[in-house]
């Protein structure tokens, strides 16, 4: 079953059809015209078809299969039962800060002051605070080229300009390459880049920073005034062979970091995420945070000390174990389909796999998916939703996300697969020539070895 369905059934059960509005001049604002997040629109539509009776495999959203950790449902349970759970402070309660503080520590040797640590309503919701706090209207933000598509929606909503930066050859974002994006802008005499924000481990690459290329980025960003935000929600899901997922905090006080517990601790649904804020933006993050938000849930709050716990540990590692494996069987998919290593960003960390289609003739990822969730029952998250609008890179692109089971992931691979190599396949990868060249493509990587 889709894992948002009970979710959107009340929702289409409790909609009322709308009158059409006869007042004059009523129309959306101009700042509201940006692009759907894609892979909600996916998700939607596998949940239409799953609610019609459809079996569905995800490999599009983000989501462990698996439940938040066992010591952190027992708390939300006794909470339910104890306490009415009401406000709390906008900067959340003290346990959690200690918590989280106490981790920084643990994990990167860095001292956190707990009064700059605040909760928010998933990551998302510490996305929408930085923005507002570090940047004004009309100011030049950096993201890279391959990026969370919700970086350059909600910077457009705000009015920035978002400015693409390219990736390297291992999908990163380095300080060499944000100096050159800086060096061109000041060429063309347009304004300085005012901040980058960016994730290592990445969305949707899995590609990670190394300690040294992240030291030299915050250095970097300090020495020529670019306020960095580092997404660092994927940090505890890293692969044995990666680099270490350095925190920006080690190398630098100036830094936004912004992290959560939707995906390392598998608590999507209970909306919890927290900012580190500089001191220079401490006092105005409060402000906003109290204003946009009030606090973060009180449950999860609770349960999060008990998710961050020893207890916990232990079965967070498994996931991760699981993740990896995971990881195999769709690079051994991707194979049997004549994708070729240098086709996909290789995936480091987090639980996604960015691959390239268009040597096999896939133009309209978006056209693709849909056909493939409508013909085989695999939802797949199209590239579109992670390039700039009109870069043309992203009609050939798609993520697989395989934060599943790993049966779950295994089945969805199979029907990909057999889907590929159908008619139906074929029609969206270029016709018979394009087969041919997968098959060949197909036949020489299964002699190789595999790309882990």
């Amino acid at each position: 079953p889709s894992p948002l369905g009970g979710v959107l059934a009340l929702a289409q059960r409790a909609r009322k059809p709308m009158q059409k509005s006869d007042t004059p001049n009523l129309a959306p604002s101009r700042r509201s015209a940006i692009r759907s997040f894609k892979v909600m629109d996916v998700v939607a539509k596998a949940d239409r078809l799953a609610r019609a009776g459809r079996e569905i495999y995800h490999l599009e959203v983000g989501q462990p299969q698996s439940s938040a950790p066992q010591p952190a449902i027992r708390v939300a349970q006794e909470q339910l039962a104890a306490d009415r759970c009401g406000y709390t402070s906008a900067r959340g309660e003290p346990p959690l800060r200690q918590a989280i503080a106490d981790m920084y520590l643990r994990e990167y040797g860095v001292t956190v002051s707990t009064d700059r640590i605040h909760l928010t309503p998933g990551s998302s919701g510490a996305f929408t605070i930085a923005f507002m706090a570090a940047f004004d209207v009309g100011d030049a933000v950096a993201v890279p080229a391959v990026c969370y598509p919700c970086y350059r929606n909600l910077l457009q909503c705000y009015g920035v300009e978002v400015i693409s930066l390219p990736v390297d050859a291992k999908y990163n974002v380095t300080a060499a390459v944000l100096a050159a994006g800086q060096h061109d802008r000041a060429a063309a005499g347009l304004p300085a880049i005012k901040g980058l924000i960016l994730s290592s481990p990445a969305n949707p690459t899995g590609a990670i920073l190394t300690p040294e290329e992240l030291k030299a980025l915050c250095e970097h960003c300090d020495r020529t005034g670019v306020q960095f935000i580092s997404d660092e929600l994927y940090h505890k899901i890293v692969f044995e062979g990666a680099p270490r997922a350095a925190c920006a905090l080690e190398y630098s006080s100036s830094p936004i970091i912004i992290n959560g517990f939707s995906k390392a601790y598998s608590m999507t649904g209970w909306r919890l995420g927290w900012l580190i804020a500089p001191d220079h933006l401490d006092s105005c993050v409060d402000a906003l945070n109290q204003n946009m938000n009030v606090s973060a849930p009180t449950v999860s709050q609770r349960a999060a000390v008990a998710a961050l716990g020893e207890e916990a540990a232990s079965e967070l590692a498994q996931h991760v174990k699981r993740y990896e494996d995971n990881r195999a069987v769709v690079v051994s998919g991707l194979q049997r389909m004549g994708v070729q290593t240098h086709e996909y960003a290789p995936p480091q960390g987090a639980f996604y796999l960015y691959a390239d289609l268009g040597r096999l003739g896939v133009a309209d990822s978006l056209g693709m998916c849909d056909a493939l969730l409508q013909d085989a029952g695999v939802a797949v998250t199209p590239g579109v939703d992670f390039e700039e609008e009109g870069s043309g890179v992203g009609e050939r692109r798609v993520r697989l996300s395989f934060p599943g089971t790993t049966e779950h992931v295994a089945e969805a691979m199979r029907r990909l697969v057999e889907w590929w190599e159908s008619e139906a396949g074929l029609r969206w990868r270029g016709g018979a020539e394009a087969r041919g060249g997968a098959n060949g493509a197909a036949n020489g990587a299964a002699n190789g070895a595999a790309h882990a």
